[in-house]
Formats: structure tokens, C-alpha cells, sequence
């Protein structure tokens, strides 16, 4: 049995206790038809296996403004989705590795009611919190099952501090995204037991607006994940 499969029944402890005094935060799980909760499953192309996996897509959590149920992270499953096409507009041509051999997951769990950063908090210090369950509880261990994979993708600028400051990955200023995305930092391998790169990637709205933001262009991310170690 999978760490997700185990931790379908449980609760969110972060979640249940901060419910109140975070209103704009909502329960972890969607309903299905027969009103059995459950998360946006983790997605991999069928027939591959854990051991086969090559990289692991992290999105930061499985908020999206449609109100229908999401079934799988990132919705990587659904080829004809705005995100699905992004998904594999940029994984689909990376070198040596197949689009089947990747897996796509969310860092935190859990859907917002509204968009993290409406009130202009600081993103990143706001799902710290929870993502530190979130990682120790269940991330950590997909990670850990998943044992080749060699590249941990973040999308988007907030996801990738938090997860680099989980991971102990030195990185350099926020500010200097637009330079250092694409780049494979090394993970201390005390943490995973292995050798690991995180690499920081623009998130799908970023990327949509390409044509103003020249360095978040197809043609340079590609390049960009084609240097990577």
C-alpha cells in the first residue's frame, strides 16, 4: 500500500486545526459521486511503476478557480486541459526522459477557496506551515518511493522556497528567478539518501505570458532543462 493510498482516511492535523482561524482555507478532500472524500491523486502514466520514475513534477496545491472535482495532481492526466497541455508543452521534450516516466504531485494537499496571496501576504510564509506537515507526512515519503528519480520540478517561484527551504537547498535571491530557473540545485544527499536536484520552473500563468516575459518562452525553458546535470 502506498503512503497515498494509507493516508486516505486520515485527517489533515494542520488543517483541522487552523480550520477556524484560517477562513479562506477549506477541507483537504474533494467529495466523489458517492461522497467518500479524497485528495487529487498523485498522476503516472499507466503500466510504468514507482522504481521507473525519472523526475517528479511538484505543483504548490491543487487549487484551480473551476469548482468541478479534480481527480489527478495537476491534472496531468487530462491531455486537452489548459494544464495538461502546459505539462506536456515542457516535460515532453526533455532529454532522456519520457513523459511516462514522470510524476506529478502537489506540495501541500490541500485546496484554498482562494488563490494563496489575495491579501497580499507573503505566499511563501503563508503555506509554510502547512507544507511542513504536508512534506513529512506524505511528500517526503513519495519522494522516497519513487527511488530514481533524479529531478524534483517545482512550478512557480513560492512553491520552490518553500520546498528548498524543506529540503535544506541553498538557493539564490527570489528575485533573481528569472536567472537561476531551470538550474539543478543539489540536494544534500542526508536528506533523501540519494542524489537529487531541485530545479525551479516558472508555473503555468507565468508561462502563459511568454511573449512578454521572454525568458519563461518554450524554446528557453527547453533549452534551459537540456543543461541541466
Amino acid at each position: 500500500m502506498s503512503i497515498y493510498e494509507e493516508s486516505m482516511s486520515n485527517k489533515c492535523t494542520w488543517c483541522l486545526e487552523h480550520n477556524i482561524k484560517h477562513a479562506n482555507h477549506i477541507d483537504i478532500r474533494w467529495r466523489n459521486q458517492n461522497n467518500n472524500e479524497r485528495w487529487p491523486k498523485p498522476y503516472q502514466e499507466s503500466g510504468v511503476g514507482l522504481g521507473k520514475v525519472k523526475a517528479i513534477v511538484i505543483g504548490q496545491d491543487p487549487t484551480i478557480e473551476d469548482p468541478r472535482p479534480m481527480e489527478y495532481a495537476l491534472e496531468a492526466n487530462r491531455k486537452e486541459s489548459s494544464l495538461g497541455k502546459f505539462l506536456r508543452e515542457v516535460f515532453g521534450e526533455l532529454r532522456g526522459i519520457g513523459f511516462g516516466e514522470l510524476y506529478f504531485t502537489n506540495l501541500v494537499k490541500c485546496r484554498f477557496d482562494e488563490k494563496p496571496g489575495k491579501d497580499n501576504r507573503n505566499i511563501s510564509e503563508f503555506i509554510y506551515e502547512m507544507a511542513y506537515e504536508c512534506y513529512s507526512k506524505f511528500l517526503s515519503h513519495e519522494i522516497i518511493e519513487c527511488t530514481n528519480a533524479r529531478y524534483l520540478f517545482t512550478l512557480g517561484r513560492d512553491n520552490f522556497a518553500v520546498l528548498a527551504k524543506l529540503l535544506g537547498v541553498n538557493h539564490p535571491p527570489l528575485e533573481d528567478f528569472k536567472k537561476f530557473y531551470g538550474t539543478g540545485l543539489e540536494v544534500p544527499t542526508s536528506i533523501l539518501g540519494r542524489a537529487c536536484y531541485l530545479v525551479a520552473l516558472p508555473h503555468q500563468p507565468t508561462y502563459n505570458l511568454a511573449e512578454r516575459y521572454s525568458p519563461y518562452r518554450k524554446e528557453e525553458v527547453i533549452r534551459k532543462l537540456d543543461r541541466l546535470p
